[in-house]
C-alpha cells in the first residue's frame, strides 16, 4: 500500500554517498523526487564539514542542495548550547572544522585555557591525540560539560570499508570522565524535529530514510516518524530480519530507486496531515 509523505528526510553517509563517491542511483532518484514535489532535507550525524561544505559536495555530484536543507550533529550542538547559553558559553573541541564553523558566536578556547571552558564538544576527530584527550579531561575535571555530538562507532568508507567513528573518541572521554555526556546528533531527535519546524510539516507526513538502525531508525521512532532502510551502507539484507523494535524500519529499500515505486510512495500533494498516519503499516 503507497504512503502519503511530504517530507523526505535523508541521512547522508551510506545513503547519498560513500566517502566521496555518490552511492548509486542517488543523484537520478533525488532529482526525480524533487520533481514530484517532495521537500528534501538531509540529516547527517558527521560533523566534520559545515552545512556549506555538505550542499556544496552534494552539488559537485550532481544533486541539487542548499545548505538550509542539511542538518549536521555539529548544527544540533549549536542549537542545544544557544537553548542552554543563549547569551554565549565558552567552548572546548575535540573535533574538526565543521564544528568550529557551526559554533560561530561562541567562544573557542585554546589549550592553554581549557580549565576556563563551560563545554567540551566531541565529534568525530581523525586528528586526535593523546594531548587533546588529556586537555579535554582537563576541562571536565575543571566542571565542563560534556556534548557529544553523535555516537556513532563506525564510519563508512568506500569498498565496504569501515573506520572508527566520532563515538570511539567519545567513548574514551566519557569513561575517563565517569559520566554519560548529551548526544546531540541521531538518534536524539533534536535535528530531525528541527528540520520538520523548518519545512512545516507533522511528523506523519514526513520519512527518515537511513542505513543505520541504531541511529536513523531510533531518530524517526524518538521523533514519531515513520523510518525507511536503504541497504546501500552498513546494513545487509541478513541484518534486517534480526532487526527488533525501536530498530525495525518501516520500510526496506535496496537503494533510493525504492522511493520511486508507485506502490511505495504517492504525490505529496495527496492527503494531508490528517490523513497521512497510515496507521503503521509495514511493508
Amino acid at each position: 500500500m503507497a504512503i502519503t509523505k511530504k517530507l523526505l528526510i535523508f541521512d547522508l553517509d551510506g545513503v547519498i554517498y560513500t566517502g566521496d563517491e555518490p552511492v548509486e542511483y542517488a543523484a537520478e532518484s533525488l532529482t526525480e523526487l524533487r520533481k514530484r514535489e517532495f521537500g528534501i532535507r538531509f540529516l547527517t550525524n558527521n560533523s566534520t564539514r559545515s552545512r556549506l561544505f555538505y550542499a556544496e559536495k552534494l552539488e559537485s555530484m550532481g544533486m541539487e542542495a542548499a545548505p538550509e536543507e542539511v542538518m549536521s550533529s555539529a548544527l544540533a550542538t549549536r542549537c542545544y548550547l544557544k537553548e542552554r547559553s543563549p547569551h554565549g558559553a565558552k567552548v572546548f573541541v575535540v573535533g574538526e572544522e565543521g564544528i568550529a564553523e557551526e559554533l560561530e558566536g561562541f567562544e573557542i578556547v585554546s589549550p592553554e585555557n581549557k580549565e576556563d571552558a563551560d563545554y567540551v564538544v566531541v565529534g568525530m576527530d581523525r586528528h586526535i591525540t593523546f594531548d587533546k584527550l588529556a586537555d579535554a579531561f582537563d576541562a571536565l575535571r575543571a566542571g565542563a560539560e560534556m556534548i557529544a555530538t553523535n555516537r556513532d562507532p563506525t564510519y563508512p568508507m568506500p569498498g565496504g570499508k569501515l573506520l572508527p567513528g566520532g563515538g570511539a573518541i567519545v567513548a574514551a572521554l566519557a569513561e575517563a570522565w565517569g559520566r554519560t555526556p548529551y548526544v546531540a546528533g541521531k538518534p536524539n531527535p533534536l535535528g530531525l524535529n528541527i528540520l520538520m519546524r523548518s519545512a512545516g510539516v507533522s511528523p506523519g507526513e514526513t520519512l527518515m530514510i537511513g542505513d543505520r538502525p541504531s541511529s536513523d531508525m531510533v531518530t524517526g521512532r524518538n521523533a514519531g516518524v515513520q523510518t525507511c532502510l536503504v541497504l546501500t551502507g552498513v546494513t545487509s539484507r541478513e541484518d534486517v530480519a534480526t532487526l527488533s523494535g525501536d530498530y525495525k524500519p518501516d520500510f526496506v529499500i535496496d537503494d533510493l530507486r525504492g522511493l520511486l515505486d508507485p506502490d511505495f510512495i504517492i504525490s505529496p500533494s495527496i492527503g494531508g496531515s490528517e490523513n497521512s498516519d497510515d496507521g503503521n503499516k509495514k511493508s
